[in-house]
């Protein structure tokens, strides 16, 4: 199965990533700009399930598929969208990835191999989930620096896998 539908949803997240990390320590905007991003994400998904429908997938890529498109969805269309809504849909959204690297390292038996891999992402992404939350007010300016981060890891961490292993990230 060609990858390159998955290889470009992680380059459109480290994309975003990036321009997270590039903003200078300003957050107003971003959440438009990662909603677009996953929003994308999920197109380039629903897209990759067309091409691929007689071949068997993953149901974690099919739950990528919802949380990515629901995450971006709701960003835009929440009446009331604020920084402090942003964050607690990323929050929402890097924990579920996260929570996905970790249940595939220990459940897959494809995937033992690189199991201290999927399982140091997985709860680094995990952590990064509930940050945001904890955030106070003196440190609510590097908190576009961790949700770049947090991304760029995410996306990278796709990316390896994706040419390291040559099948599936889940």
């Amino acid at each position: 199965m060609n990858l390159t539908y998955r290889k470009a949803r992680s380059f459109v997240l480290l994309l975003s990533g990036l321009a997270a990390v590039f903003l200078n320590n300003n957050i107003a905007g971003y959440s438009a700009m990662f909603a677009i991003s996953l929003i994308i994400a999920a197109l380039i998904t629903l897209l990759f399930f067309f091409v691929y429908f007689d071949k068997p997938i993953n149901q974690k890529v099919l739950m990528e598929l919802l949380l990515d498109g629901f995450a971006g969805v709701i960003i835009f269309t929440y009446n009331q969208s604020d920084d402090n809504f942003f964050l607690t849909v990323f929050s929402f959204w890097i924990f579920f990835n996260g929570l996905f690297y970790l249940t595939s390292g220990i459940t897959d038996k494809s995937n033992k191999a690189l199991l201290p891999f999927y399982t140091i992402v997985g709860i680094i992404l995990m952590v990064f989930g509930f940050m945001p939350l904890h955030m106070n007010e003196e440190s609510h300016g590097i908190i576009i620096y961790m949700i770049g981060f947090a991304i760029i890891l995410y996306s990278a961490s796709n990316i390896y896998l994706l040419f390291k292993k040559k099948s599936e990230v889940y």
